[in-house]
């Protein structure tokens, strides 16, 4: 029986392609860590806190008149730099 040189046989032995030998303790240990560490992060998750309520109507009402006040000013800007609004008030400047 020959072996092909891509078949599996052909690095059954060698240590570079097993550098660490198949054992069931050490595969057992690694499934025990994954499965505390999963179980760690999924009470880590129930117990965080909720997120507190934050009413953000005073901070969208304050934006929101902003916004309009500068829409007036530039408005009435361009009303100033067509001639329909007198030029020299002092917000227009």
């Amino acid at each position: 029986m020959s072996i092909v040189a891509g078949s599996p046989l052909a690095f059954g032995g060698d240590p570079f392609w097993d550098p660490v030998p198949f054992s069931l303790p050490l595969l057992l240990i690694l499934a025990a860590i994954c499965l505390l560490l999963t179980l760690g992060f999924v009470v880590w998750l129930v117990v965080q806190p909720e997120e507190p309520e934050v009413d953000t109507k005073p901070l969208v009402d304050k934006a929101t008149r902003q916004d309009r006040e500068t829409a007036v000013t530039i408005r009435r800007r361009l009303d100033a730099d067509t001639g329909r609004t007198d030029p020299t008030e002092p917000e227009l400047r």
